[in-house]
């Protein structure tokens, strides 16, 4: 089980994963005209919890600039993306832009996004990764809000039940994952099972990153398609044998809320999800006591478990904004702020910034403790980050969703699903080039 760290451990540790890192300097100019005052939009996705949130930055902001007046423009993710889209088209995006890595690329090489190195906003508190996550061909297009990692959470009074305690995550293997799934779900009589969740982008990044591999390349895919099927058939593996839901329950987890899937409900006791899940999950499950795990790897060594840091989220300037240097003031306010890294706190993810880590650490609960302690730690044991998504793959996570149903069901063999899906986002890239 990972260590528990103190608050100002985690400070130090963030502090030293930047340092040892290199940080960037805040630029002198703007990417397009302003004089700093006036009017701004600003686009972003959420439910009511974020429009609630991000209103709050906005109120505060404009309180500490009031020659700048903040139009926000909320939406639900999906409706979102169409609206941009449609904006971009009729050249009428707004000027600060809420952007997710799966459209990073494609925005970037529209044009829309401005260079953030030259515009008035300090990323000199952000490390190294997250500046490379918001980096297109060498230029900053996008600040990361604050880093996520795709973990698996045990919950230990399940474990307990069956006998088992919770495995030292720095050295367990897939091998090992199976083994005490299949302890767990044989202890329960099928009350419980060993895991539940997964078979997403995040864990296939994961597994393909312990071969040497990725997702994604600079040229397109990162992968090779014999490895891909050993990750289609572990999933088939663990449903055949009863440590992972049965293939039709599999499929309906995956349209659940977090609330309403098998782990909150204390019927998986392991599961995969977003580190910054981690509060909601506990609620929901009635267990204060939910762990964080690191990835299995193949070899059982820390330094081979594919674990990686995901940008939960960006903040992007319209490179035609009117306005640039009011947007580049909101841009600098969201990131380095004290003020609104206490509204903000971890709900975008975990900054790199030690600063406006420091800023959080006195509203922080314990969940946010542990949250923030097992991405301090990661920070300091990921070498590399994974690929950018390339342009035309935003669709790339319903490829595999779709492909690994076609397994689970027999419909498909892992080889076959494989080159099913490599040959779809070969597709996607190529009508997108």
């Amino acid at each position: 089980m990972a260590m528990k760290l103190s608050r100002r451990t985690v400070l130090a540790a963030t502090a030293g994963v930047a340092a040892a890192t290199g940080l960037a300097g805040c630029g002198k100019g703007s990417p397009a005209g302003g004089e700093g005052g006036g009017s701004i939009r600003f686009a972003f996705w959420g439910s009511d919890f974020y429009i609630d949130l991000t209103n709050q930055l906005i109120d505060a902001f404009q309180t500490k600039n009031t020659d700048i007046t903040v139009e926000g423009e909320p939406g639900a993710f999906a409706a979102y993306w169409d609206r941009l889209g449609t904006q971009v088209a009729g050249q009428d995006a707004p000027d600060v832009i809420n952007m997710d890595g799966k459209y990073l690329a494609e925005y970037a090489s529209r044009g829309v996004l401005a260079d953030l190195s030259a515009a008035s906003v300090d990323l000199s508190g952000l490390s190294e990764a997250d500046l490379a996550a918001g980096t297109i061909e060498g230029t900053v297009r996008a600040a990361s809000t604050g880093s996520n990692s795709w973990l698996i959470f045990a919950n230990p009074s399940l474990f307990h039940d069956a006998g088992l305690e919770v495995p030292d995550d720095t050295t367990w293997t897939w091998d090992d994952l199976y083994d005490i799934g299949k302890q767990i779900s044989d202890a329960s009589d099928g009350d419980v099972i060993g895991i539940s969740g997964g078979g997403s982008y995040a864990d296939l990044t994961i597994f393909l990153r312990q071969f040497g591999q990725d997702f994604f390349s600079p040229d397109g895919l990162g992968y090779d398609d014999a490895t891909l099927a050993q990750w289609y058939d572990w999933y088939l593996r663990i449903t055949e044998g009863g440590v992972g839901p049965a293939a039709q329950v599999s499929v309906e987890e995956g349209s659940l809320s977090i609330e309403q899937q098998l782990f909150a409900q204390n019927k998986a006791a392991m599961t995969w999800v977003w580190s910054n899940n981690l509060a909601a999950v506990r609620t929901a499950s009635g267990r204060d006591d939910v762990v964080m795990l690191r990835p299995p790897s193949h070899t059982g060594k820390l330094a081979d478990n594919g674990a990686y840091l995901k940008a939960s989220m960006y903040w992007s300037i319209n490179q035609a904004s009117d306005n640039a240097e009011a947007s580049a003031k909101l841009v600098d306010f969201l990131l380095n702020d004290p003020e609104a890294a206490r509204i903000q706190l971890l709900n975008r993810g975990v900054p790199s910034n030690p600063d406006t880590v420091a800023a959080m650490e006195p509203e922080f609960t314990d969940d946010d403790v542990d949250v923030a302690d097992m991405i301090a730690q990661l920070g300091t044991e990921i070498a590399t980050a994974p690929a950018i998504q390339p342009t035309g793959t935003s669709e790339a996570p319903a490829v595999l969703t779709r492909n690994l149903t076609e397994v689970w069901f027999k419909r498909m063999s892992p080889a076959e699903a494989a080159a099913s899906t490599t040959k779809e986002l070969q597709e996607m890239i190529k009508a997108a080039g």
